[in-house]
């Protein structure tokens, strides 16, 4: 993740569902975290229009959730990299081959 490593955003997670996006971050002393989302957006969609897709599909705003307590990050990764299975595309969240976390070589 480029820009993530630009702004100096923590990125610990992450998980490309079929019609959403998890991330789980940590904001620099550089970006904010609702700054680098609205980046992300535009850098990716700008990325797809050039590989010839038509139109937008992000929406307007995003859904987070801040961990504050002690234990939150681990179960806060646990939950992203569970998705596809929760979802059903995989039966073990390892098998899902687009999701990671950072110790992962993010």
């Amino acid at each position: 993740m480029q820009h993530a490593q630009q702004t100096g955003v923590a990125v610990w997670a992450w998980c490309l569902m079929p019609d959403h996006v998890h991330l789980v971050l940590s904001p620099s002393t550089d970006c904010d975290i609702i700054t680098f989302v609205g980046q992300f957006k535009n850098l990716t969609l700008r990325r797809a229009w050039k590989m010839g897709f038509q139109g937008a599909f992000w929406q307007q705003g995003f859904w987070d959730h801040f961990g504050m307590r002690d234990g939150d990050l681990p179960r806060m990764l646990q939950y992203v990299l569970d998705n596809p299975v929760r979802a059903g595309l995989v039966e073990r969240a390892e098998d899902y081959p687009f999701s990671g976390t950072r110790s992962q070589g993010v």
